[in-house]
């Protein structure tokens, strides 16, 4: 419920600066009443994720049940607490030809992947030096053959808690999965820019900046105005 009015001002960022961006799903994992009011008015799908496993809330298991459960040829996944300063069509150049769409938060996988992760996803612990850790706050996929199924892999690790917790305050949870199975799959993954995809400082860490990664500290009058904006068009807007 804490991020309830960072969700709607997603929304209202997705109407003002990617106008024609795709459909939005709004994963529920305990929104107030009053927020899914203002989605339900804005025609906006809200679907409420099930307790499929014992720690569902935990771990961000629920993460890897999302993108099992979003039956679309091409998914792109947005944390609640980002901002998206600038249309992101390209992405779906990235699906079309690659099949996936992935960045880098410059950390490394055996920093960032746990022993139990690595062996839930069938790799051995000396696999993660060198590899470059795959953010999952925004990434997207052509849910067909291989990549299908490492979507169904990942959902299935999560199951298993030890596989998907942390062991140490710097492991990754989701995204050392998702990773470590990229990694198994396709050797080398490809990825792009993760400040410009996913800068956390401010909404200009670089230029050209199109997505902003705010968790919740975004100015309170940048945020009004945004959610101003969830069910109708507007004009684009960059928040200070």
């Amino acid at each position: 419920k804490s991020f309830g009015n960072a969700v709607l001002a997603l929304i209202g960022s997705l109407n003002l600066n990617w106008p024609l961006h795709p459909r939005v799903i709004v994963y529920d994992l305990g929104l107030t009443p009053d927020i899914l009011q203002k989605l339900n008015e804005s025609g906006i799908e809200v679907r409420k994720v099930p307790h499929f496993v014992p720690h569902w809330r935990k771990h961000f298991s629920w993460k890897l049940y999302c993108l099992h459960d979003a039956q679309a040829k091409y998914v792109i996944w947005m944390d609640a607490g980002i901002c998206i300063l600038r249309p992101l069509d390209e992405i779906f150049t990235w699906l079309d030809k690659v099949g996936y769409f992935f960045l880098v938060n410059y950390e490394l996988l055996d920093y960032e992947a746990s022993e139990e992760a690595c062996k839930a996803c069938g790799v051995p612990v000396e696999f993660r030096p060198g590899k470059h850790t795959l953010p999952s706050g925004l990434m997207g996929f052509r849910k067909e053959g291989v990549i299908a199924s490492i979507l169904e892999e990942a959902f299935q690790v999560a199951h298993n808690e030890n596989a998907i917790k942390a062991t140490q305050p710097t492991h990754r949870h989701d995204q050392a999965i998702i990773s470590l199975l990229f990694y198994k799959h396709f050797g080398q993954p490809l990825f792009s820019d993760g400040l410009i995809y996913l800068g956390w400082d401010a909404p200009d860490s670089v230029p050209g900046q199109k997505v902003w990664v705010h968790r919740r500290l975004m100015r309170k009058e940048d945020t009004e105005h945004f959610i101003r904006f969830i069910n109708e068009p507007g004009e684009p807007f960059l928040p200070k």
